[in-house]
């Protein structure tokens, strides 16, 4: 099978025993990434690591370490790498700020490419302390990306914490209240908690905020039926 029909068995369809079955014999660096990641979600870390080793993919590696809270590994392997990509800048500024409080500066797409997936991988890995620590750095984050208290909700959301997810979205309201995208998530919260009026309204407050988004003119006619 074609390369891009494998990657989108992944990030579409995510099936995932499938790609594992088209990939057992392929010996290409590509393939070797896909499986890392498969393993990662699957929680099997020490597979992943081997894939990622396989495929020379260091700062995976390291990322991998940190998922596991074995940050002076994930330091060591960090400093192997001699050109640092997107995703090696965003690891180094997340391990310095949680674990050595150093305050670089990161940057807005750092912060919407990265940051709510690995809060999300670190539910799937119960670090709850690095949890907490990065989420008391919201107030900071929000200097370089307005968004962060809707990326952080959104991942608590998902997770079960339905009232601190609803603390977060109220601050990000306070923020940016015209965006529909966080009436949306509030209103998802509401129906959650059996609130369907307040739901209803969060919706309305999206729709109002954006006359075309279309996730709340669904969420409306559901509820209206």
């Amino acid at each position: 099978m074609h390369k891009n029909k494998i990657k989108e068995l992944f990030y579409k369809n995510k099936d995932y025993s499938k790609i594992k079955e088209l990939l057992q014999n392929s010996n290409e660096s590509w393939s070797f990434n896909l499986l890392g990641k498969i393993a990662l979600y699957e929680q099997e870390p020490e597979l992943a690591y081997d894939y990622f080793n396989k495929a020379g993919n260091i700062c995976a590696c390291s990322y991998v370490r940190f998922l596991q809270g074995n940050i002076e590994e994930a330091r060591i392997l960090l400093l192997l790498i001699k050109e640092h990509s997107s995703a090696t800048k965003w690891l180094i500024f997340l391990i310095n700020m949680l674990f050595d409080n150093k305050f670089h500066e990161p940057t807005y797409f750092q912060i919407r490419n990265f940051y709510e997936q690995d809060l999300e991988m670190l539910f799937l890995y119960k670090q709850s302390e690095t949890i907490n620590e990065l989420l008391k750095r919201n107030n900071f984050l929000s200097n370089y990306n307005r968004e962060i208290y809707k990326y952080s909700a959104r991942v608590l959301h998902n997770n079960n914490y339905t009232q601190q997810a609803k603390i977060l979205l109220k601050k990000s309201l306070e923020i940016c209240y015209k965006d529909p995208e966080t009436h949306f998530l509030m209103g998802e919260i509401y129906e959650k908690t059996g609130e369907i009026d307040n739901a209803k309204r969060a919706y309305q407050k999206a729709l109002d905020a954006c006359t075309e988004y279309m996730p709340a003119k669904l969420k409306i006619n559901h509820l209206s039926n």
